[in-house]
Protein backbone atom coordinates (compact mmCIF):
# COMPACT_ATOMS: atom_id res chain seq x y z
CA UNK A 1 0.00 0.00 0.00
CA UNK A 2 1.58 3.54 -1.03
CA UNK A 3 0.67 7.08 -0.15
CA UNK A 4 -0.27 9.18 -3.34
CA UNK A 5 1.65 11.91 -4.35
CA UNK A 6 -0.34 14.61 -2.90
CA UNK A 7 -3.04 14.63 -0.55
CA UNK A 8 -3.41 12.34 2.39
CA UNK A 9 -4.74 9.25 0.43
CA UNK A 10 -3.87 6.03 -0.69
CA UNK A 11 -3.46 3.51 -3.02
CA UNK A 12 -4.20 -0.34 -2.47
CA UNK A 13 -2.26 -2.77 -5.06
CA UNK A 14 -3.10 -6.21 -5.21
CA UNK A 15 -0.69 -8.53 -7.22
CA UNK A 16 -0.54 -11.84 -8.21
CA UNK A 17 1.56 -14.20 -10.58
CA UNK A 18 -1.85 -15.69 -12.13
CA UNK A 19 -2.35 -16.01 -15.90
CA UNK A 20 -2.57 -12.25 -16.64
CA UNK A 21 -5.38 -10.14 -18.03
CA UNK A 22 -5.86 -10.38 -21.72
CA UNK A 23 -8.95 -8.28 -23.62
CA UNK A 24 -11.02 -10.86 -22.60
CA UNK A 25 -10.50 -10.80 -19.12
CA UNK A 26 -10.54 -7.11 -18.82
CA UNK A 27 -13.18 -6.81 -20.61
CA UNK A 28 -15.40 -9.29 -18.13
CA UNK A 29 -14.02 -6.96 -15.44
CA UNK A 30 -14.98 -3.78 -16.60
CA UNK A 31 -18.54 -5.04 -16.93
CA UNK A 32 -21.74 -6.38 -15.06
CA UNK A 33 -20.11 -9.37 -13.92
CA UNK A 34 -22.37 -12.48 -13.96
CA UNK A 35 -23.97 -14.17 -11.29
CA UNK A 36 -23.32 -17.41 -12.60
CA UNK A 37 -19.87 -19.29 -13.48
CA UNK A 38 -19.41 -21.24 -17.08
CA UNK A 39 -16.77 -24.27 -15.91
CA UNK A 40 -14.22 -22.32 -17.84
CA UNK A 41 -15.17 -18.97 -16.41
CA UNK A 42 -12.12 -16.46 -14.15
CA UNK A 43 -12.89 -15.03 -10.86
CA UNK A 44 -13.20 -11.56 -13.32
CA UNK A 45 -17.04 -12.91 -14.43
CA UNK A 46 -18.30 -13.03 -11.37
CA UNK A 47 -20.16 -10.77 -9.07
CA UNK A 48 -17.55 -10.60 -6.53
CA UNK A 49 -14.81 -8.03 -8.38
CA UNK A 50 -17.36 -5.30 -7.14
CA UNK A 51 -16.59 -5.79 -3.61
CA UNK A 52 -13.32 -4.30 -4.34
CA UNK A 53 -15.66 -0.80 -5.16
CA UNK A 54 -16.64 0.34 -1.77
CA UNK A 55 -12.96 0.13 -0.45
CA UNK A 56 -12.33 3.48 -2.57
CA UNK A 57 -13.49 6.95 -1.31
CA UNK A 58 -13.88 7.50 -4.87
CA UNK A 59 -15.09 4.64 -6.57
CA UNK A 60 -12.74 3.95 -8.90
CA UNK A 61 -10.68 0.48 -9.74
CA UNK A 62 -7.31 0.32 -11.94
CA UNK A 63 -6.31 -2.56 -13.77
CA UNK A 64 -3.34 -4.11 -15.22
CA UNK A 65 -2.11 -7.32 -16.45
CA UNK A 66 0.91 -8.84 -18.09
CA UNK A 67 0.51 -12.23 -20.49
CA UNK A 68 3.04 -14.76 -20.67
CA UNK A 69 3.88 -13.72 -24.05
CA UNK A 70 4.76 -10.21 -22.34
CA UNK A 71 2.09 -7.92 -23.98
CA UNK A 72 0.43 -5.64 -21.07
CA UNK A 73 -3.14 -4.37 -20.73
CA UNK A 74 -4.01 -1.90 -18.60
CA UNK A 75 -7.51 -0.22 -17.99
CA UNK A 76 -10.29 1.81 -14.84
CA UNK A 77 -13.44 1.78 -13.84
CA UNK A 78 -15.62 4.44 -11.67
CA UNK A 79 -19.02 3.80 -10.90
CA UNK A 80 -20.45 7.62 -11.58
CA UNK A 81 -22.73 8.56 -14.43
CA UNK A 82 -20.51 9.53 -17.89
CA UNK A 83 -21.01 11.25 -21.00
CA UNK A 84 -19.12 10.32 -24.17
CA UNK A 85 -20.28 12.24 -27.45
CA UNK A 86 -23.60 12.30 -29.08
CA UNK A 87 -23.65 8.16 -29.93
CA UNK A 88 -23.14 7.14 -26.64
CA UNK A 89 -24.33 9.69 -24.40
CA UNK A 90 -24.74 8.38 -20.78
CA UNK A 91 -23.33 5.70 -19.12
CA UNK A 92 -23.73 4.45 -15.23
CA UNK A 93 -19.50 4.04 -15.42
CA UNK A 94 -16.80 6.04 -16.26
CA UNK A 95 -13.94 4.37 -17.99
CA UNK A 96 -10.31 4.26 -18.45
CA UNK A 97 -9.91 3.69 -21.73
CA UNK A 98 -8.69 4.55 -25.25
CA UNK A 99 -12.34 4.97 -26.56
CA UNK A 100 -15.33 3.08 -26.70
CA UNK A 101 -16.06 0.99 -29.47
CA UNK A 102 -19.41 0.29 -28.90
CA UNK A 103 -19.33 -3.38 -30.16
CA UNK A 104 -19.93 -3.43 -33.58
CA UNK A 105 -16.58 -4.88 -34.27
CA UNK A 106 -16.85 -7.30 -31.31
CA UNK A 107 -15.25 -5.15 -29.07
CA UNK A 108 -16.33 -2.29 -26.57
CA UNK A 109 -12.94 -1.12 -25.18
CA UNK A 110 -9.98 0.04 -26.82
CA UNK A 111 -7.83 -0.69 -23.92
CA UNK A 112 -4.54 1.12 -22.96
CA UNK A 113 -1.12 -0.77 -23.95
CA UNK A 114 2.50 0.23 -24.23
CA UNK A 115 3.18 3.71 -23.37
CA UNK A 116 -0.62 4.88 -22.67
CA UNK A 117 -0.31 2.74 -19.42
CA UNK A 118 -0.43 5.27 -16.57
CA UNK A 119 2.67 5.39 -14.43
CA UNK A 120 1.08 3.93 -11.71
CA UNK A 121 -0.48 1.09 -13.02
CA UNK A 122 2.59 0.38 -15.74
CA UNK A 123 5.37 0.72 -12.08
CA UNK A 124 3.20 -2.49 -11.02
CA UNK A 125 3.41 -4.15 -14.21
CA UNK A 126 7.16 -3.89 -14.66
CA UNK A 127 7.57 -5.12 -10.94
CA UNK A 128 4.86 -8.42 -12.08
CA UNK A 129 6.88 -8.67 -15.02
CA UNK A 130 10.23 -9.23 -13.16
CA UNK A 131 9.76 -11.30 -10.05
CA UNK A 132 7.01 -13.28 -11.92
CA UNK A 133 6.77 -13.18 -15.86
CA UNK A 134 3.24 -12.41 -15.88
CA UNK A 135 0.41 -11.74 -13.51
CA UNK A 136 -2.40 -8.81 -12.54
CA UNK A 137 -2.70 -6.18 -10.11
CA UNK A 138 -6.20 -4.45 -8.88
CA UNK A 139 -5.57 -1.10 -7.50
CA UNK A 140 -7.81 0.99 -5.22
CA UNK A 141 -6.97 4.53 -5.17
CA UNK A 142 -8.43 6.63 -1.95
CA UNK A 143 -8.46 3.22 -0.32
CA UNK A 144 -10.37 3.87 3.18
CA UNK A 145 -9.54 0.92 4.90
CA UNK A 146 -12.92 -0.84 3.92
CA UNK A 147 -15.00 1.65 5.74
CA UNK A 148 -12.63 3.13 8.09
CA UNK A 149 -11.58 0.71 10.17
CA UNK A 150 -8.28 2.63 10.77
CA UNK A 151 -7.68 1.12 14.09
CA UNK A 152 -6.73 -2.50 12.27
CA UNK A 153 -3.39 -2.62 10.15
CA UNK A 154 -4.42 -3.92 6.96
CA UNK A 155 -1.79 -7.01 7.40
CA UNK A 156 -4.00 -8.06 9.97
CA UNK A 157 -7.18 -8.16 8.20
CA UNK A 158 -5.67 -9.82 5.58
CA UNK A 159 -4.13 -12.41 7.60
CA UNK A 160 -7.19 -13.20 9.41
CA UNK A 161 -9.34 -13.26 6.08
CA UNK A 162 -6.48 -15.04 4.45
CA UNK A 163 -5.85 -17.55 7.03
CA UNK A 164 -9.70 -18.58 7.75
CA UNK A 165 -10.58 -18.93 4.13
CA UNK A 166 -7.19 -19.87 2.35
CA UNK A 167 -5.66 -22.48 5.15
CA UNK A 168 -5.51 -25.40 2.77
CA UNK A 169 -4.36 -23.13 -0.37
CA UNK A 170 -1.63 -21.85 2.22
CA UNK A 171 -0.69 -25.02 3.95
CA UNK A 172 -0.24 -26.83 0.64
CA UNK A 173 2.33 -23.82 -0.20
CA UNK A 174 0.04 -22.74 -3.39
CA UNK A 175 -0.44 -19.72 -2.29
CA UNK A 176 1.29 -17.30 -0.12
CA UNK A 177 0.21 -13.45 0.80
CA UNK A 178 2.52 -10.71 1.57
CA UNK A 179 1.60 -7.44 2.43
CA UNK A 180 3.41 -4.12 2.67
CA UNK A 181 1.96 -1.30 5.07
CA UNK A 182 4.96 1.23 2.68
CA UNK A 183 2.75 4.67 4.02
CA UNK A 184 2.32 3.69 7.19
CA UNK A 185 5.03 2.21 8.86
CA UNK A 186 7.07 0.51 6.29
CA UNK A 187 6.55 -2.90 7.59
CA UNK A 188 5.70 -6.34 5.83
CA UNK A 189 4.09 -9.52 6.46
CA UNK A 190 3.47 -12.59 4.92
CA UNK A 191 0.81 -15.47 5.54
CA UNK A 192 2.43 -18.64 4.17
CA UNK A 193 2.56 -22.20 5.53
CA UNK A 194 5.17 -21.37 8.41
CA UNK A 195 3.84 -19.33 10.30
CA UNK A 196 0.04 -20.18 9.01
CA UNK A 197 -0.20 -22.53 13.09
CA UNK A 198 0.54 -20.25 14.76
CA UNK A 199 -2.05 -17.20 13.16
CA UNK A 200 -5.24 -19.82 13.34
CA UNK A 201 -3.95 -20.87 16.66
CA UNK A 202 -4.31 -17.15 18.02
CA UNK A 203 -7.91 -17.56 16.77
CA UNK A 204 -8.63 -20.66 18.11
CA UNK A 205 -11.19 -19.52 20.81
CA UNK A 206 -12.99 -17.47 18.34
CA UNK A 207 -16.51 -18.47 17.66
CA UNK A 208 -18.76 -16.34 15.13
CA UNK A 209 -20.43 -14.68 17.44
CA UNK A 210 -17.26 -12.83 18.92
CA UNK A 211 -17.46 -10.64 15.96
CA UNK A 212 -20.54 -9.54 15.80
CA UNK A 213 -20.79 -5.83 15.19
CA UNK A 214 -17.36 -5.98 13.81
CA UNK A 215 -16.08 -5.65 9.95
CA UNK A 216 -15.67 -9.71 10.32
CA UNK A 217 -19.16 -10.08 11.01
CA UNK A 218 -20.10 -11.79 7.78
CA UNK A 219 -16.61 -13.72 7.71
CA UNK A 220 -16.78 -17.76 7.73
CA UNK A 221 -15.63 -20.19 9.27
CA UNK A 222 -15.63 -19.21 12.89
CA UNK A 223 -11.84 -18.94 14.17
CA UNK A 224 -12.34 -21.96 16.25
CA UNK A 225 -13.43 -23.89 12.89
CA UNK A 226 -10.89 -22.89 11.09
CA UNK A 227 -8.66 -24.22 13.56
CA UNK A 228 -9.88 -27.17 13.20
CA UNK A 229 -9.46 -27.60 9.60
CA UNK A 230 -6.15 -26.92 9.89
CA UNK A 231 -5.35 -29.33 12.75
CA UNK A 232 -6.99 -32.02 10.35
CA UNK A 233 -5.14 -31.06 7.50
CA UNK A 234 -1.65 -30.66 8.93
CA UNK A 235 -2.02 -34.11 11.62
CA UNK A 236 -4.62 -35.67 9.83
CA UNK A 237 -4.57 -39.33 8.02
CA UNK A 238 -4.47 -38.60 4.31
CA UNK A 239 -5.86 -40.44 1.49
CA UNK A 240 -7.24 -40.51 -1.85
CA UNK A 241 -10.92 -41.51 -2.22
CA UNK A 242 -11.58 -42.52 -6.03
CA UNK A 243 -14.89 -41.79 -6.71
CA UNK A 244 -16.98 -42.55 -9.76
CA UNK A 245 -17.07 -39.21 -10.88
CA UNK A 246 -13.32 -38.43 -10.05
CA UNK A 247 -11.06 -38.05 -6.90
CA UNK A 248 -11.49 -36.41 -3.54
CA UNK A 249 -8.20 -35.73 -1.23
CA UNK A 250 -9.13 -36.52 2.47
CA UNK A 251 -8.00 -35.38 5.63
CA UNK A 252 -9.38 -37.31 8.79
CA UNK A 253 -8.40 -37.05 12.52
CA UNK A 254 -10.21 -39.18 15.05
CA UNK A 255 -10.93 -37.83 17.46
CA UNK A 256 -12.01 -34.53 16.35
CA UNK A 257 -9.93 -31.66 17.44
CA UNK A 258 -13.71 -29.52 18.33
CA UNK A 259 -15.13 -32.71 20.14
CA UNK A 260 -17.84 -32.86 17.39
CA UNK A 261 -17.89 -34.67 13.96
CA UNK A 262 -17.22 -31.98 11.24
CA UNK A 263 -17.15 -32.20 7.48
CA UNK A 264 -15.26 -29.26 5.78
CA UNK A 265 -15.26 -28.86 1.64
CA UNK A 266 -12.44 -27.16 0.23
CA UNK A 267 -11.75 -26.43 -3.76
CA UNK A 268 -8.22 -25.10 -4.99
CA UNK A 269 -7.77 -24.88 -1.29
CA UNK A 270 -10.40 -22.35 -0.11
CA UNK A 271 -12.75 -23.32 2.20
CA UNK A 272 -16.63 -23.61 1.14
CA UNK A 273 -18.95 -24.55 3.31
CA UNK A 274 -18.67 -27.38 6.57
CA UNK A 275 -22.79 -28.03 5.69
CA UNK A 276 -22.38 -31.52 3.16
CA UNK A 277 -26.00 -32.56 1.88
CA UNK A 278 -25.58 -36.60 2.49
CA UNK A 279 -22.73 -36.30 4.93
CA UNK A 280 -24.74 -35.04 8.04
CA UNK A 281 -23.53 -35.31 11.57
CA UNK A 282 -26.52 -37.56 11.89
CA UNK A 283 -25.33 -40.03 9.79
CA UNK A 284 -22.37 -40.64 11.48
CA UNK A 285 -24.06 -40.92 15.32
CA UNK A 286 -22.33 -44.74 15.84
CA UNK A 287 -18.90 -43.45 14.82
CA UNK A 288 -16.61 -41.67 17.13
CA UNK A 289 -16.09 -37.77 16.28
CA UNK A 290 -14.34 -36.93 13.67
CA UNK A 291 -13.01 -34.45 11.58
CA UNK A 292 -12.79 -34.84 7.50
CA UNK A 293 -11.54 -31.91 5.16
CA UNK A 294 -12.43 -32.97 1.60
CA UNK A 295 -10.60 -31.52 -1.58
CA UNK A 296 -12.21 -32.23 -4.95
CA UNK A 297 -8.55 -32.88 -7.47
CA UNK A 298 -8.78 -30.08 -9.95
CA UNK A 299 -9.68 -31.05 -13.26
CA UNK A 300 -12.32 -34.03 -12.30
CA UNK A 301 -16.09 -34.41 -12.84
CA UNK A 302 -16.70 -33.97 -8.84
CA UNK A 303 -14.35 -31.06 -8.78
CA UNK A 304 -16.64 -29.45 -11.89
CA UNK A 305 -20.12 -30.54 -9.69
CA UNK A 306 -18.95 -29.09 -6.41
CA UNK A 307 -17.78 -25.84 -8.27
CA UNK A 308 -21.14 -25.33 -9.64
CA UNK A 309 -23.15 -25.89 -6.74
CA UNK A 310 -21.20 -23.16 -4.72
CA UNK A 311 -23.60 -20.51 -5.87
CA UNK A 312 -22.11 -17.14 -6.85
CA UNK A 313 -20.48 -16.25 -3.24
CA UNK A 314 -18.68 -20.16 -2.69
CA UNK A 315 -19.91 -20.37 0.29
CA UNK A 316 -22.13 -23.60 -0.24
CA UNK A 317 -22.76 -26.82 -1.98
CA UNK A 318 -26.60 -25.92 -3.48
CA UNK A 319 -27.97 -28.89 -5.03
CA UNK A 320 -30.44 -26.98 -6.92
CA UNK A 321 -27.91 -25.43 -8.50
CA UNK A 322 -27.43 -28.90 -10.67
CA UNK A 323 -28.87 -30.82 -13.02
CA UNK A 324 -30.64 -33.81 -12.08
CA UNK A 325 -27.80 -36.08 -13.43
CA UNK A 326 -25.21 -33.67 -11.71
CA UNK A 327 -26.97 -33.93 -8.48
CA UNK A 328 -27.26 -37.72 -8.90
CA UNK A 329 -23.76 -37.37 -9.61
CA UNK A 330 -22.78 -35.35 -7.11
CA UNK A 331 -24.49 -37.59 -4.46
CA UNK A 332 -22.64 -40.49 -5.51
CA UNK A 333 -19.41 -39.01 -4.67
CA UNK A 334 -20.18 -38.08 -1.27
CA UNK A 335 -21.50 -41.45 -0.55
CA UNK A 336 -18.81 -42.64 -1.55
CA UNK A 337 -16.02 -40.42 0.73
CA UNK A 338 -19.15 -41.40 3.72
CA UNK A 339 -18.53 -44.88 3.59
CA UNK A 340 -14.64 -44.77 2.88
CA UNK A 341 -15.09 -42.74 6.39
CA UNK A 342 -16.97 -45.12 8.30
CA UNK A 343 -14.54 -47.92 7.01
CA UNK A 344 -11.72 -45.51 8.98
CA UNK A 345 -13.50 -44.60 11.62
CA UNK A 346 -14.51 -47.22 14.84
CA UNK A 347 -17.97 -47.54 15.61
CA UNK A 348 -19.15 -46.54 19.13
CA UNK A 349 -19.13 -49.62 21.62
CA UNK A 350 -22.95 -49.17 23.34
CA UNK A 351 -24.39 -51.07 25.76
CA UNK A 352 -28.17 -50.27 26.50
CA UNK A 353 -29.24 -48.62 29.64
CA UNK A 354 -32.22 -46.52 31.10
CA UNK A 355 -31.41 -43.78 33.27
CA UNK A 356 -33.86 -42.67 36.01
CA UNK A 357 -36.73 -40.49 35.87
CA UNK A 358 -35.52 -36.95 35.75
CA UNK A 359 -37.38 -33.42 35.45
CA UNK A 360 -38.13 -31.47 32.85
CA UNK A 361 -39.39 -27.92 32.71
CA UNK A 362 -40.32 -26.59 29.25
CA UNK A 363 -39.35 -23.09 28.90
CA UNK A 364 -40.51 -20.95 25.71
CA UNK A 365 -39.38 -17.70 27.36
CA UNK A 366 -42.16 -16.03 29.00
CA UNK A 367 -41.46 -13.37 31.32
CA UNK A 368 -37.62 -13.72 30.14
CA UNK A 369 -35.76 -10.35 31.14
CA UNK A 370 -38.23 -9.24 34.00
CA UNK A 371 -36.12 -9.99 36.89
CA UNK A 372 -38.99 -11.14 38.57
CA UNK A 373 -39.08 -14.63 38.79
CA UNK A 374 -38.24 -16.34 41.66
CA UNK A 375 -35.95 -19.91 41.94
CA UNK A 376 -38.73 -21.53 43.91
CA UNK A 377 -41.55 -20.52 41.15
CA UNK A 378 -39.98 -22.27 37.82
CA UNK A 379 -43.76 -23.95 37.36
CA UNK A 380 -45.00 -27.33 37.61
CA UNK A 381 -42.29 -29.93 36.64
CA UNK A 382 -43.54 -32.64 34.82
CA UNK A 383 -41.91 -36.63 35.04
CA UNK A 384 -40.55 -37.35 31.52
CA UNK A 385 -39.65 -41.38 31.14
CA UNK A 386 -37.29 -41.76 28.63
CA UNK A 387 -36.63 -44.89 26.87
CA UNK A 388 -34.20 -46.98 25.50
CA UNK A 389 -30.77 -44.75 25.18
CA UNK A 390 -27.19 -45.95 24.44
CA UNK A 391 -24.18 -45.12 26.64
CA UNK A 392 -21.58 -43.74 24.68
CA UNK A 393 -17.95 -43.20 25.68
CA UNK A 394 -17.25 -39.73 24.48
CA UNK A 395 -13.80 -38.81 23.71
CA UNK A 396 -12.47 -35.16 23.17
CA UNK A 397 -8.84 -33.64 22.08
CA UNK A 398 -7.95 -32.56 25.45
CA UNK A 399 -7.80 -28.96 26.48
CA UNK A 400 -5.95 -25.88 24.93
CA UNK A 401 -3.03 -25.94 27.66
CA UNK A 402 -2.10 -29.75 26.95
CA UNK A 403 -2.36 -29.42 22.87
CA UNK A 404 -0.32 -26.10 23.41
CA UNK A 405 2.26 -27.79 25.73
CA UNK A 406 2.79 -30.68 23.06
CA UNK A 407 3.56 -27.98 20.39
CA UNK A 408 5.97 -25.77 22.79
CA UNK A 409 7.77 -29.02 23.09
CA UNK A 410 7.86 -29.89 19.45
CA UNK A 411 9.39 -26.48 18.85
CA UNK A 412 12.07 -26.71 21.68
CA UNK A 413 13.08 -30.48 20.20
CA UNK A 414 12.54 -29.60 16.50
CA UNK A 415 10.51 -33.20 16.38
CA UNK A 416 7.68 -31.96 14.26
CA UNK A 417 7.36 -35.14 12.38
CA UNK A 418 4.65 -36.76 13.99
CA UNK A 419 2.11 -34.13 15.83
CA UNK A 420 0.83 -35.09 19.29
CA UNK A 421 -3.06 -35.14 19.45
CA UNK A 422 -2.83 -33.89 22.96
CA UNK A 423 -4.28 -35.67 25.99
CA UNK A 424 -7.61 -37.57 25.59
CA UNK A 425 -10.41 -37.11 28.31
CA UNK A 426 -12.95 -39.79 28.57
CA UNK A 427 -16.59 -39.42 30.28
CA UNK A 428 -19.30 -41.02 31.01
CA UNK A 429 -23.28 -39.51 30.74
CA UNK A 430 -24.94 -39.06 34.59
CA UNK A 431 -28.79 -39.70 35.45
CA UNK A 432 -29.71 -36.05 37.10
CA UNK A 433 -32.54 -34.08 37.78
CA UNK A 434 -32.40 -31.04 36.14
CA UNK A 435 -34.68 -27.24 35.57
CA UNK A 436 -33.11 -24.51 32.99
CA UNK A 437 -34.69 -21.32 33.36
CA UNK A 438 -33.62 -18.50 30.85
CA UNK A 439 -33.36 -14.81 32.44
CA UNK A 440 -31.85 -13.36 28.98
CA UNK A 441 -30.81 -14.65 25.71
CA UNK A 442 -27.06 -15.17 27.10
CA UNK A 443 -27.68 -15.88 30.53
CA UNK A 444 -29.50 -18.56 32.23
CA UNK A 445 -30.55 -20.39 35.58
CA UNK A 446 -30.07 -23.83 36.30
CA UNK A 447 -31.02 -26.05 39.18
CA UNK A 448 -29.55 -29.60 39.41
CA UNK A 449 -29.39 -32.62 41.86
CA UNK A 450 -27.20 -35.69 41.18
CA UNK A 451 -28.27 -39.14 42.23
CA UNK A 452 -25.11 -39.98 43.81
CA UNK A 453 -22.34 -38.22 45.48
CA UNK A 454 -19.87 -37.01 42.97
CA UNK A 455 -16.15 -36.15 43.77
CA UNK A 456 -16.30 -34.58 39.88
CA UNK A 457 -18.56 -33.75 37.06
CA UNK A 458 -18.15 -31.90 33.82
CA UNK A 459 -21.06 -29.54 32.86
CA UNK A 460 -21.87 -28.91 28.57
CA UNK A 461 -24.74 -27.09 27.71
CA UNK A 462 -26.32 -27.27 24.30
CA UNK A 463 -29.10 -25.40 22.46
CA UNK A 464 -32.51 -27.86 22.35
CA UNK A 465 -33.17 -27.88 18.86
CA UNK A 466 -36.26 -30.44 19.88
CA UNK A 467 -39.66 -29.36 19.80
CA UNK A 468 -41.13 -31.74 22.00
CA UNK A 469 -38.57 -32.38 25.38
CA UNK A 470 -39.57 -36.53 24.83
CA UNK A 471 -37.82 -36.79 22.23
CA UNK A 472 -34.44 -38.91 22.30
CA UNK A 473 -32.64 -37.18 19.78
CA UNK A 474 -29.13 -36.09 21.30
CA UNK A 475 -25.41 -35.30 20.58
CA UNK A 476 -26.22 -33.65 17.85
CA UNK A 477 -26.98 -30.31 19.23
CA UNK A 478 -24.42 -27.47 19.25
CA UNK A 479 -22.71 -26.51 21.95
CA UNK A 480 -22.83 -23.31 23.93
CA UNK A 481 -19.80 -21.04 24.49
CA UNK A 482 -19.80 -20.17 28.71
CA UNK A 483 -18.67 -17.34 29.36
CA UNK A 484 -19.01 -17.07 33.05
CA UNK A 485 -20.75 -18.92 35.96
CA UNK A 486 -21.42 -18.75 39.59
CA UNK A 487 -22.68 -22.50 41.57
CA UNK A 488 -23.98 -21.97 45.08
CA UNK A 489 -25.76 -25.27 47.00
CA UNK A 490 -29.18 -25.01 48.22
CA UNK A 491 -27.74 -23.17 51.31
CA UNK A 492 -25.64 -20.62 49.72
CA UNK A 493 -22.38 -21.87 49.95
CA UNK A 494 -20.25 -21.40 46.88
CA UNK A 495 -19.06 -24.77 44.88
CA UNK A 496 -15.88 -24.80 43.61
CA UNK A 497 -15.95 -25.32 39.51
CA UNK A 498 -13.36 -24.33 36.64
CA UNK A 499 -13.95 -23.61 33.05
CA UNK A 500 -12.44 -26.26 30.75
CA UNK A 501 -12.23 -26.98 26.53
CA UNK A 502 -11.91 -23.20 25.55
CA UNK A 503 -15.14 -22.29 27.96
CA UNK A 504 -17.70 -24.91 26.28
CA UNK A 505 -17.38 -27.24 29.82
CA UNK A 506 -17.40 -26.22 33.38
CA UNK A 507 -15.99 -28.75 35.99
CA UNK A 508 -17.87 -28.47 39.19
CA UNK A 509 -16.12 -30.50 42.47
CA UNK A 510 -17.46 -31.90 45.48
CA UNK A 511 -21.21 -32.79 44.71
CA UNK A 512 -23.56 -34.01 47.69
CA UNK A 513 -25.45 -36.70 47.42
CA UNK A 514 -29.60 -35.62 46.97
CA UNK A 515 -28.56 -31.95 47.69
CA UNK A 516 -29.96 -29.04 45.00
CA UNK A 517 -26.78 -26.74 43.58
CA UNK A 518 -27.87 -23.60 41.93
CA UNK A 519 -26.17 -21.94 39.01
CA UNK A 520 -26.06 -18.78 36.99
CA UNK A 521 -24.44 -19.09 33.67
CA UNK A 522 -23.64 -16.59 31.09
CA UNK A 523 -22.86 -17.67 27.51
CA UNK A 524 -22.92 -17.33 23.74
CA UNK A 525 -25.38 -19.53 21.56
CA UNK A 526 -24.00 -20.69 18.46
CA UNK A 527 -24.00 -18.15 15.41
CA UNK A 528 -27.72 -16.42 14.24
CA UNK A 529 -29.23 -17.58 17.39
CA UNK A 530 -29.81 -14.42 19.23
CA UNK A 531 -31.09 -13.43 15.69
CA UNK A 532 -33.61 -16.78 15.88
CA UNK A 533 -35.04 -16.65 18.96
CA UNK A 534 -35.31 -14.26 21.80
CA UNK A 535 -34.44 -17.08 24.39
CA UNK A 536 -33.14 -20.31 23.40
CA UNK A 537 -34.38 -24.05 25.68
CA UNK A 538 -30.72 -25.44 26.88
CA UNK A 539 -29.99 -29.00 27.78
CA UNK A 540 -27.15 -30.13 29.95
CA UNK A 541 -25.24 -32.91 29.60
CA UNK A 542 -23.74 -33.80 32.40
CA UNK A 543 -20.31 -36.49 32.36
CA UNK A 544 -18.09 -37.70 35.00
CA UNK A 545 -14.45 -37.33 34.39
CA UNK A 546 -11.94 -40.38 33.56
CA UNK A 547 -8.69 -39.28 32.82
CA UNK A 548 -7.18 -36.33 33.63
CA UNK A 549 -8.40 -32.83 32.98
CA UNK A 550 -6.51 -29.60 33.02
CA UNK A 551 -8.23 -26.34 33.49
CA UNK A 552 -8.28 -23.23 31.01
CA UNK A 553 -9.50 -20.45 33.21
CA UNK A 554 -9.71 -20.05 37.26
CA UNK A 555 -12.63 -20.58 39.26
CA UNK A 556 -15.75 -19.14 38.61
CA UNK A 557 -16.66 -16.39 40.29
Amino acid sequence: MERLEKGDHYLLSVEDNGIGLNKKRMTALLGDGSSAKSSSATGSYGVGHFSAVPASDLRYLLYGGVLRNGRRVAAGTAVLAGRYGERYPHSAQGYLVKRLLGGSSGAIYDFLSNDAIPAVIADSLKRIRKEWGHGSVVMIPAFNYFGGYYNWWLRDIVSIVAGYNFSAAIHDQRLVVEVDELAIDGKATKIEKSNLEELLEGESDRQRAYRRNTMFEGLRPSGRSAWAAYTTLSTGEQASVRTPFGVIDTSLLVPAPAGATRIDVFRNGMWITEDVPGLNRADFADWQPFHAVLQPRQGDEVHRLVRKAEGPMHNQLAFNLLSDTEREQLETALRAVGAWIKSNVSKIDTAEYTPDDFLVVATGGEGVGVGKREFSMWGSPVVVQRSRMSQQELTSRGTRTDIESDRSRERRTGNSSRRSQGQTTRSRPLPFRSTVVPEAPDRHRIALECNEALEEVLLRLRVDENNDATCDRVWQDEEVSIRSFHAEDENGQPLTGRLLDGGTTIRLSGLADKTTYRLTIEHEGPSGLREAVQAPVLRIDLHKPQGAVEPDSEDGD
